[in-house]
């Protein structure tokens, strides 16, 4: 019996010496397998001498999601900063900017002459502004009066326009152009008639045939502020081409009469002027406000100093012209209201 029981005794410290191996190799695989995830711990010498940190406070749920939200969003924000600034800067629209003295732009001519008249009239004027401004400045001319007045109306003429000061008062009150320059001499019309009705008044032309350029001509205008009578009216015929196409029409026998600038009053001494109108501006040289001030003041300066030019001299020529000089806004002021006589403005 007592070796018996020893036996057992002996067989049960047995299983438990095995139970203990077993459970600390299983101890000892489990510590392995978390430090070659984990990364190796500080060995002994490591640990000796340092002082276990206190455990950080233990928070709620809710701030701790709120804390980490806030740390997570900050890089975020950080790194989506830059891209969008870059495509901020990408995507803004670049603002145009008209560089000095330099583009293309556009001159209406009076039409005072026909298309092919025009350039010839003209384009010496333009040959001179574009070698001594340095700009590029282009000749446009309209097919009559009433597609340049329809152009006019709608503001669809080009930003310089070389007209009567008429013209040139409305476009200034209307669309904010400024007069440049104009000639030297002032211009005035005057009604021009034969021999045979030399000592006849003005009233004597009622019903008679009067020779003009179509409205909104200057020359038109100035018959119509003449004869304010609707009743008492001449037979204007503003068939003519030109000013001088006009006046031609009275050796022609086509008309009694015809309106005419001054310069070709003087030209023809067989011609008696029956009356003359008010003194207005010459041939007025306009920008629009989106010619630059440099390049406004250019032109000025092109413009007055064109005398002097002996090479372009046919410029002038041309157009019948002794100088240019500068214009003074404020003698246009009230101009336009003469267009109030053909139009309801």
């Amino acid at each position: 019996m007592h070796n018996h029981h020893g036996e057992g005794r002996r067989v049960h410290r047995a299983r438990r010496t095995a139970l203990a191996a077993l459970t600390a190799a299983l101890l000892l695989a489990a510590s392995a397998g978390f430090g070659q995830e984990a990364g190796p711990g500080p060995g002994p010498d490591e640990t000796a001498g340092q002082t276990a940190e206190p455990a950080p406070p233990v928070q709620p749920p809710e701030q701790n999601e709120q804390q980490n939200g806030q740390q997570s969003a900050e890089p975020a924000a950080e790194q989506s900063a830059e891209p969008a600034a870059e495509q901020t800067a990408e995507q803004a629209p670049e603002v145009p900017v008209q560089e000095s003295l330099t583009g293309s732009f556009e001159l209406l001519a009076n039409p005072v002459y026909p298309p092919d008249r025009a350039r010839l009239v003209y384009q010496p004027l333009i040959d001179y502004l574009n070698d001594a401004t340095g700009l590029e400045i282009e000749l446009v001319v309209d097919l009559n009066f009433h597609r340049y007045w329809l152009d006019a109306r709608r503001n669809e003429a080009a930003p310089l326009v070389l007209e009567d000061a008429h013209m040139a008062a409305w476009r200034m009150a209307h669309f904010d152009y400024r007069p440049l320059v104009t000639t030297s001499d002032s211009l005035t019309f005057s009604l021009l008639t034969s021999g045979a009705y030399a000592d006849d008044s003005l009233e004597d032309f009622v019903g008679r045939r009067i020779a003009s350029l179509p409205s909104p001509s200057l020359g038109y205008v100035v018959l119509a502020d003449w004869y304010d009578n609707p009743m008492q009216q001449p037979l204007i015929q503003s068939t003519a081409t030109s000013w001088l196409d006009a006046v031609e029409m009275i050796f022609s026998a086509e008309a009694d009469a015809a309106i005419a600038p001054e310069n070709l009053v003087e030209r023809y001494p067989n011609l008696y002027p029956v009356r003359t109108s008010v003194e207005f501006p010459g041939l007025t040289l306009s920008a629009s406000p989106d010619v630059p001030d440099d390049v406004r003041r250019k032109l000025i300066e092109a413009m007055t100093t064109l005398h002097d030019d002996a090479d372009h001299h046919s410029a002038l020529f041309e157009l019948d012209i002794d100088r240019f000089v500068e214009a003074d806004p404020a003698n246009y002021r009230g101009l336009e209201e003469w267009l109030s006589t053909i139009f309801a403005l």
